[in-house]
């Protein structure tokens, strides 16, 4: 048995000193699987009030040295881990004192003083030794005690990238009114207005975490564990200090985009303003002509060589128009026309070009969309087609249905081989059948 004025357990206060950085352990991947270990830990060797059994502390405190040496966890974890095992050295169990070996004076000197080294006191020597009660019992703590730097080496958490924005189509709605684009450009005025102040934000930390690093270099102290512990935290800093600039090349990036985006939309409303003026817009539709369409085509193209953003361009083709014209009229067709023009492809992204590409065809230019999304905007477009009736001739008809093809620029291709594929490839789809939707992939 050990000697009762051994301490078995570790105050309460102990605990209640770790509580705020133990939290701390669940913000990094590697820290939450620390965390998990330690309170598997103090379930098993803690008790009600607080208090730790001792052979707890110390197996903690070798496995937080084991984190905060290792190279393959991250810089937060291992700067956690020393905090934690530095709090830990407080409470280690002391190393009993080695046993003094029985000095026995000489016997010549009083031969009575001989009688305390008889065989009683050789008996309690293996009190001498009560090391094993305290550690070699409650050894198991080792059974929670897995490797998780190894086993869990996962990338590190990066960044990602932002992503083209998908062709969502915008609410159901009539015809756009003006007001609705004043809210969508005060809307863009507020987003940039958010990007630049969240650059300035950053900005402002980033002087913090300069300072922060060069007060640490500066700090001198004789001890050896601070110093490797300052070396861990000037380490994590210099890490923020990467992400932080890596995050400003993106806002910078973004703020790029909302700046073309906005010069581009003012371009187009002054070419459209144009066109109605000379007479370029479609008289049945309102819609853009052709050649409106061709000339902002070259112009994104032109965009994309700059900046590097996807560009996708949908023909569509109303099917069997020439049947509603024979069975109905000529102003049933029309009708047709203006139906899709302000009910159906009206739903598209206002900055969605749509025009009147030919007598019953419609081309959409998708700036900055990759194929699955102008996909995804297409194929709404044909359901709400699906489910629209029309009247003609006194009758609630349904509205005839599109075929569509779907193509995306290829770099260093003109517009009018865009155009020619796109064209060439629905006339054969139309041959297979109505409303149909396929992709013309460029040629490498």
């Amino acid at each position: 048995m050990a000697d009762s004025s051994t301490p078995m357990s570790a105050d309460p206060s102990l605990l209640q000193s770790l509580k705020l950085h133990l939290e701390g352990l669940k913000r990094t991947q590697h820290g939450q699987i620390l965390y998990n270990q330690i309170q598997r830990g103090l379930q098993r060797y803690g008790s009600e009030d607080g208090r730790i059994e001792l052979v707890f502390v110390t197996f903690l405190h070798a496995l937080l040295g084991k984190y905060a040496m290792s190279p393959a966890c991250d810089p937060a974890t291992r700067v956690k881990a020393r905090l934690i095992q530095q709090r830990l050295t407080l409470y280690l169990p002391k190393a009993p004192p080695a046993p003094k070996p029985a000095v026995t004076p000489p016997r010549a000197a009083t031969p009575v003083e001989a009688k305390p080294v008889i065989a009683p006191p050789a008996k309690p020597k293996p009190s001498a030794t009560p090391v094993p009660v305290v550690v070699a019992k409650p050894e198991p703590a080792p059974v929670i005690k897995p490797e998780p730097v190894v086993e869990t080496a996962t990338p590190p958490m990066v960044a990602s990238k932002p992503t083209p924005v998908e062709a969502e189509p915008v609410p159901p709605a009539e015809p756009m009114p003006p007001s609705r684009q004043e809210k969508i450009e005060a809307l863009e005025d507020t987003l940039a207005g958010q990007v630049t102040e969240s650059i300035a934000v950053d900005k402002k930390f980033g002087e913090l975490l300069e300072k922060e690093r060069e007060t640490l270099k500066n700090l001198d102290s004789p001890l050896g564990e601070f110093n490797d512990l300052k070396q861990l935290l000037v380490k994590g800093l210099n890490e923020l200090i990467e992400e932080r600039e890596s995050l400003i090349d993106k806002l910078s990036s973004a703020g790029d985009y909302l700046k073309a985006v906005e010069t581009d939309r003012e371009r187009l409303r002054q070419e459209l303003g144009h066109a109605r003026k000379h007479s370029m817009a479609d008289e049945l539709t309102g819609l853009p002509k052709r050649d409106v369409f061709v000339k902002q085509l070259e112009a994104e193209i032109g965009r994309v060589k700059r900046y590097g953003f996807a560009l996708a361009v949908a023909v569509i083709d109303v099917d069997n128009l020439e049947s509603v014209n024979k069975r109905y009229g000529r102003e049933a067709g029309d009708a047709v026309l203006r139906c899709y023009a302000s009910q159906i492809l009206a739903k598209f992204r206002t900055y969605d070009l749509v025009a009147r590409y030919g007598d019953d065809e419609f081309a959409v230019l998708f700036p900055n969309t990759q194929k699955d999304g102008a996909m995804h905007a297409l194929e709404k477009a044909r359901k709400t087609a699906a489910g629209t009736f029309i009247q003609l001739a006194g009758k609630n008809v349904p509205l005839p249905s599109f075929s569509s093809v779907l193509t995306q620029y290829s770099p260093g291709e003109p517009a009018t081989a865009l155009l020619l594929r796109a064209d060439q490839t629905l006339s054969q789809a139309k041959i297979a059948g109505y409303n149909r939707m396929v992709v013309a992939l460029p040629t490498s």
